[in-house]
Protein backbone atom coordinates (compact mmCIF):
# COMPACT_ATOMS: atom_id res chain seq x y z
CA UNK A 1 0.00 0.00 0.00
CA UNK A 2 1.13 3.92 -0.80
CA UNK A 3 1.34 6.02 2.22
CA UNK A 4 1.75 9.07 -0.22
CA UNK A 5 0.15 10.25 -3.94
CA UNK A 6 3.42 11.30 -4.32
CA UNK A 7 4.82 7.43 -3.51
CA UNK A 8 2.35 6.02 -6.43
CA UNK A 9 4.01 5.43 -10.09
CA UNK A 10 3.02 7.33 -12.90
CA UNK A 11 0.86 4.32 -14.11
CA UNK A 12 -1.20 1.84 -11.54
CA UNK A 13 -2.23 -1.47 -12.48
CA UNK A 14 -5.93 -2.47 -11.95
CA UNK A 15 -4.83 -3.82 -8.74
CA UNK A 16 -3.01 -1.02 -7.74
CA UNK A 17 -5.87 0.88 -8.17
CA UNK A 18 -8.08 -0.85 -6.90
CA UNK A 19 -6.45 -1.03 -3.89
CA UNK A 20 -5.98 2.46 -3.80
CA UNK A 21 -9.64 3.12 -4.14
CA UNK A 22 -10.50 0.70 -1.60
CA UNK A 23 -12.26 -1.48 -3.77
CA UNK A 24 -11.81 -4.88 -5.41
CA UNK A 25 -10.57 -5.34 -8.73
CA UNK A 26 -13.44 -6.85 -9.73
CA UNK A 27 -15.52 -3.72 -9.15
CA UNK A 28 -12.73 -1.99 -11.00
CA UNK A 29 -13.06 -3.83 -13.72
CA UNK A 30 -17.01 -3.69 -13.89
CA UNK A 31 -16.25 0.36 -13.22
CA UNK A 32 -13.99 0.83 -16.25
CA UNK A 33 -16.68 -0.85 -18.56
CA UNK A 34 -19.30 0.92 -17.08
CA UNK A 35 -17.96 4.31 -16.80
CA UNK A 36 -16.43 5.56 -20.10
CA UNK A 37 -14.93 8.62 -18.14
CA UNK A 38 -12.84 6.14 -16.36
CA UNK A 39 -9.14 7.19 -16.98
CA UNK A 40 -8.20 3.77 -18.22
CA UNK A 41 -5.47 3.32 -20.59
CA UNK A 42 -5.26 0.05 -22.99
CA UNK A 43 -1.18 -1.19 -23.10
CA UNK A 44 -1.26 -3.81 -25.57
CA UNK A 45 -2.92 -6.22 -23.34
CA UNK A 46 -2.66 -4.92 -19.91
CA UNK A 47 -5.13 -2.44 -18.94
CA UNK A 48 -2.98 0.72 -16.99
CA UNK A 49 -4.44 4.06 -15.01
CA UNK A 50 -2.53 7.04 -15.28
CA UNK A 51 -2.27 8.40 -11.59
CA UNK A 52 -2.75 12.10 -12.99
CA UNK A 53 -5.83 11.32 -14.46
CA UNK A 54 -6.96 9.30 -11.63
CA UNK A 55 -6.57 11.72 -8.83
CA UNK A 56 -8.87 14.18 -11.57
CA UNK A 57 -11.37 11.88 -12.59
CA UNK A 58 -11.77 11.11 -8.98
CA UNK A 59 -11.74 14.63 -7.84
CA UNK A 60 -14.38 15.44 -10.16
CA UNK A 61 -16.69 12.41 -8.99
CA UNK A 62 -16.34 14.36 -5.44
CA UNK A 63 -17.22 17.41 -6.86
CA UNK A 64 -20.17 17.05 -8.89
Amino acid sequence: MFTSFEEMPVTLSVEQAAEALSISTVSLYKLIKKDKTFPAVNMGRRIVIPKENLKKWLDNKVNN
